[in-house]
């Protein structure tokens, strides 16, 4: 007997949700191809059309006809179905970054007062920004004066630092800069400061972008299943899973050595747990992912003593690729005027737990020149080989370089050997460990061999051990290993005890040891100054014992500083105490946008103006930590936002007069790198009206009562008060009483103040007949 039925397609235990036709002959039952494609089977199915497919035929599919529920069971082996992924690409909300058109200032002036000498620097930074990018320019100005009130000279100078133009495309993940700038560099290569231009891959403009490669847990379920991931004892996903193989990459930020848990939970409450090591290396790139920078221009010379004093015309590049999750290539580049460079590197990962190592080679030549005085100049070549290794885990980190130069190695940081040559081999070696009963311990030892001088090496440890309520202890040695001046050899340290009283502040006491065999005891007692603003204070004593003919000295230091909403004010005292050093400090910042200025703290990164329209003693939140209240013309600066990071602003309206209202209430926004955003919260006053509802006998209508208006709802209080707002005159208010009839009241007159609060009534609410 053949027929068609109608069933709910059970695969693995998982319902489909599809309700398909299924041909019936007997005890076969035939399938549209179309559907088990659907379902991803199309792999397992015989070769032919769309037409039905016999399920019975199917080896390693097993069929059950329910009857009674109108349900066709499919079973098939769990790998036969197609791959689940849980994947996480991005890190935060991807938000594009924003700017408004506007202008900064940021200073910082210090003065010092000491012996008839007195200095005043002022640093200064000017900012102008838009949607094109930020021009910003740096430098400090110095005043000198000496000798007392009637015989005194002053001596002024400026020394500029830097003039950029900066702009980030979010898009092409890129960023351009021009004027005076810093290289990009690897970690076997140098930093240089150029006069020209550098556009460079710049992931930190797209903080959602996740770029190293992260671990992969795979898996099968039979029938359906939760799955939780569990990262070092940590849930950090649970996720449904339906029948056939998973694989899970929904991790947190995390950075080296771990151990990852899969839980998986059937219908029947059965569990089965896996547990995977895995290794996180922030430092190489995903496959397929490419890091770069180019920089052409002139070598900047005495910088911070000259003002634009440019040199040899010169070519810095640098290129990453990941080409394996493990796996990271790299090159460099470099070129000037007799000066060519060029080198490769790698980074990869040992295993799944052990680390990362990173092996690189370069080779610079360097034909013959005259130098910058005139003197005859040899060709050379050289190389340089460097080697390191990393190891993160939760209680230890480990981290090794070694670096091998020949004598004629030189790259762009030594192109004029007069001001500094690099080192001829380098040995660093760290590690840290934390243990509860010992605290936190790390070990160094490093070992230079500089291009002139003597060879340096030393050894250190340190430990920081928790006591009790927060006191912690702090111990410190270091070794100086070879012969000092005169043959000698030299150890220090310091150990020093830290007692917190809370919000009153912190008071240390220790004492130090030279390696020439000077001692030194302290003791100080320090209160920070909160991000929002309050007083801080600092007050040190310091005894040295000398070595030799030297003698004791004593010192003191003592400051204060206030942090306001417009500004940071500091000053104090330090020196011998015999004849101690006067001074006084003022930072800050002076900002141009929306028509206004403001005055603030000094902003390092990007900063937000909240507008509220003109109204002021508004509260303001940043990531929902109050930062003040709206000045007058309902401004306020938040002068601390992290660049292209979507923060939350929001306003508190609490607070806000009932005729006020504002359309919203938050806002996330993600700011560019230097620059400031209007962040607008929109008011708008409106006229609200206290009604009182009476029957037509003047009894007040029950509390309560929905009463419907043109553009709101409200509901009666006591008394029959109604309150709206927004009304208009010849408006109906339609009220729905307890008895099930209605009623409906006409305002008759509003009063011609178009904000505030206005009282209405009695209005009689006459009874209307139900639609």
């Amino acid at each position: 007997m053949e027929m068609t039925l109608y069933l709910d397609l059970v695969l693995n235990g998982f319902d489909t949700g599809g309700v398909e036709p299924i041909l019936a002959k007997g005890e076969r039952f035939f399938l549209a191809a179309s559907v088990l494609r659907a379902l991803g089977l199309g792999a397992h199915l015989p070769t032919g059309g769309e037409g039905p497919v016999a399920l019975g035929a199917i080896d390693g599919m097993h069929t059950r006809y329910d009857s009674a529920a109108q349900k066709l069971f499919l079973t098939v082996p769990a790998n036969w179905l197609p791959m689940q992924r849980f994947v996480q690409d991005k890190l935060t909300e991807e938000k594009k970054a924003r700017a408004s058109f506007g202008a900064i200032t940021n200073y910082d002036a210090y003065a010092t007062q000491a012996n008839g000498l007195a200095n005043l620097s002022l640093w200064s930074e000017q900012r102008i920004f838009g949607p094109f990018g930020t021009i910003s320019n740096t430098g400090v100005a110095q005043f000198a004066f000496e000798g007392d009130d009637s015989n005194s000279e002053s001596r002024a100078s400026y020394r500029h630092y830097d003039t950029t133009w900066r702009y980030s495309d979010q898009d092409r993940v890129m960023t351009a800069e021009a004027g005076d700038i810093v290289t990009h560099a690897l970690a076997w290569s140098s930093t240089i400061r150029l006069g020209g231009v550098q556009i460079s891959r710049d992931f930190s403009v797209r903080p959602d972008i996740v770029t190293y490669p992260l671990p992969q847990f795979s898996g099968q379920a039979s029938v359906p299943t939760s799955v939780d991931l569990l990262i070092n004892g940590v849930q950090s996903m649970h996720s449904a899973v339906q029948p056939g193989p998973y694989s899970l990459t929904d991790l947190p930020y995390i950075n080296g050595a771990g151990e990852a848990t899969v839980v998986t939970t059937d219908a029947l409450g059965r569990r089965v747990e896996t547990s995977v090591p895995f290794y996180v290396a922030s430092t190489l790139l995903r496959p397929g992912y490419t890091d770069y920078t180019v920089a052409v221009g002139a070598q900047r010379n005495r910088y911070g003593l000259a003002d634009f004093d440019y040199g040899a015309p010169s070519i810095n590049a640098s290129y990453r690729r990941g080409l394996l999750p493990a796996l990271t290539v790299e090159a460099h580049a470099e070129a000037a005027p007799h000066l060519a460079l060029g080198g490769l590197g790698l980074l990869a990962q040992i295993g799944e737990r052990f680390g990362v190592v990173n092996i690189a080679a370069s080779d610079s030549h360097r034909p013959g020149n005259r130098n910058g005085i005139g003197k005859e100049m040899l060709p050379t070549d050289g190389q340089q080989f460097v080697t390191g290794y990393q190891y993160t885990h939760r209680n230890l980190t480990i981290t090794a370089q070694k670096i091998w130069r020949t004598r004629g190695y030189t790259d762009l940081s030594t192109y004029d050997p007069r001001f500094t040559r690099l080192a001829r081999s380098s040995l660093q070696v760290a590690a840290s460990l934390t243990l509860k009963p010992v605290g936190s311990i790390s070990l160094g030892y490093f070992d230079i061999r500089p291009s002139v001088g003597r060879r340096t090496r030393f050894a250190t440890i340190s430990d920081t051990l928790p006591l009790w309520h927060g006191i912690s202890l702090s111990l410190s040695a270091n070794r100086q290993l070879g012969a000092l001046s005169g043959g000698a050899h030299g150890w220090g340290g310091y150990a020093q005890i830290v007692i917190p009283f809370g919000a009153y502040g912190t008071a240390s006491a220790g004492w130090s040891r030279q390696a020439d065999g000077e001692s030194t005891e302290h003791i100080s007692a320090t209160r920070s100054v909160a991000a929002e603003g309050d007083f801080g204070w600092t007050a040190s004593y310091q005894h040295a014992n000398g070595t030799g003919h030297a003698g004791g000295s004593d010192s003191v230091e003592a400051s204060g500083t206030w942090r306001g909403p417009f500004a940071q004010f500091q000053g104090g005292i330090y020196g011998d105490v015999r004849d101690t050093t006067r001074w006084a400090e003022a930072q800050g910042s002076i900002a141009l946008m929306d028509g206004a200025v403001f005055a603030g703290n000094r902003v390092s990164d990007a900063f937000a103006v909240v507008s509220t329209d003109d109204v002021r003693g508004v509260p303001v939140r940043y990531e929902n930590q109050l930062v003040g209240k709206t000045h007058s013309g309902g401004h306020l600066l938040v002068p601390y936002a992290t660049s292209y990071y979507p923060a939350k602003y929001e306003i508190d309206t609490l607070s806000l007069p009932a005729d006020l209202q504002a359309r919203m209430v938050e806002q996330r926004v993600a700011v560019q790198y230097g620059s400031g955003y209007l962040v607008r919260f929109p008011m708008k006053h409106v006229l609200t009206v206290l009604i009182r509802l009476t029957d037509p006998t003047g009894k007040p209508l029950p509390v309560g009562t929905p009463v419907h208006a043109a553009k709101a709802e409200a509901y009666v209080g006591w008394d029959g008060m109604l309150y709206l707002s927004g009304i208009n005159r010849g408006e109906k208010l339609e009220a729905s009483l307890p008895s099930g009839t209605r009623c409906i009241a006409t305002v008759r007159a509003v009063p011609a103040a178009s904000a505030g609060q206005v009282r209405l009534g009695p209005l009689v609410c006459r009874t209307a007949p139900n639609p």
